[in-house]
Parts: structure tokens; C-alpha cells; sequence
């Protein structure tokens, strides 16, 4: 395993101190700050500062319609609505016409027999689903399915106790190996 210079100006400074060598121990320290890299807030930090402080005045947000794409956009769809406009009466007569008194009643009364058709179909669904829950449920009302449940539910409780002491008795505050 390779050292770095850093764990040799370390293991100096310790022995100086350990041997009560106050200058080489003052030394070493120094050489080994020397060593670490240099501080500096994050970029950004100082316009944050500013504009927290409120001694830069905060940016006007982009309007919406700066943007030419935006703006051609918009007036194509405008357009293409003016337009549209020129056929809007043609196409409610022809709608219109479709429509008759006797048409909307047949479209409702068929609208009601569908939401019937399948609310049976739903209500079958339903019944499927309570007849296997019964089939499920009949094993567990007898006393030796039941008395293993039981045996079951106490072995999951003693096994969580015993794997919660286990965690917490191995927790620890300390994250640092000691030197």
C-alpha cells in the first residue's frame, strides 16, 4: 500500500507531540496544513449574499411572448380559428340535421342499457371474487390452521424482537475508525 507525503507529515507531527517536542510539533502541524487543499465558497456564493441582501436588484422574469416561436405560434392558431370560422355554420346545420328528437332519445336509451350490461357484468365480477374469498376462508376456521397461524404470527414476532436487538445493539455514534 503506497503512503502519501500527507500520512508521513502526519505520523511526524504525532511522534513530536508525543514526545513533547513543542516546535517540531508546531512545524509539522504547519507543513501539514500546508498540505491540504484551500478553502473557497462555492461558485455563485457572492451574488447569492448580494441578491439575499437585496443590494442587486433582482432580474424582471422573461416574458412569456419575448420569444418569436411563441409569438408565430399565436398567430397561426389565430388563423387557422379565423378560418374555421367560415365553415362553423355549414357544419352545425349538417350536425343539426343529423339530430332528431327521436335519434337522441334511441342514443340515451342505449347509453342506459350499456351502463346496466355492464354494472351486471360487474356485480358477476363481484360474486366471482366473494366465492373465492369463502373457498379461501373455510381452511382457516378450523382449530389446527388456526393454532398454526398462531404458531406462525409468534415466530415472525420473536424473529423481529431478536433482529431489532441485533441492530441496535451493533448502532454505534462513532463512524471514525481511531487512529
Amino acid at each position: 500500500m503506497m503512503r502519501s507525503p500527507r500520512h508521513d507529515i502526519l505520523d511526524r507531527w504525532l511522534d513530536a507531540e508525543h514526545q513533547d517536542h513543542a516546535e517540531e510539533a508546531e512545524a509539522a502541524l504547519q507543513a501539514l496544513f500546508a498540505t491540504l487543499p484551500p478553502l473557497g465558497p462555492p461558485a455563485g456564493f457572492a451574488d447569492r449574499v448580494l441578491l439575499r441582501a437585496g443590494l442587486v436588484p433582482v432580474p424582471a422574469p422573461r416574458s412569456l411572448f419575448a420569444s418569436a416561436w411563441l409569438r408565430a405560434a399565436l398567430v397561426l392558431s389565430f388563423l387557422a380559428i379565423s378560418v374555421s370560422l367560415l365553415w362553423l355554420p355549414q357544419a352545425l346545420h349538417a350536425f343539426t340535421s343529423l339530430l332528431s328528437l327521436s335519434g337522441l332519445v334511441r342514443m340515451l336509451t342505449g347509453s342506459v342499457v350499456e351502463a346496466c350490461q355492464w354494472l351486471g357484468s360487474a356485480v358477476g365480477l363481484w360474486e366471482l371474487f366473494l366465492t373465492v374469498g369463502h373457498a379461501l376462508a373455510a381452511p382457516l376456521k378450523t382449530p389446527a390452521v388456526a393454532s398454526a397461524m398462531v404458531l406462525c404470527l409468534l415466530v415472525s414476532m420473536v424473529a423481529f424482537r431478536v433482529l431489532r436487538n441485533l441492530i441496535a445493539r451493533d448502532r454505534s455514534w462513532s463512524h471514525v475508525e481511531p487512529v
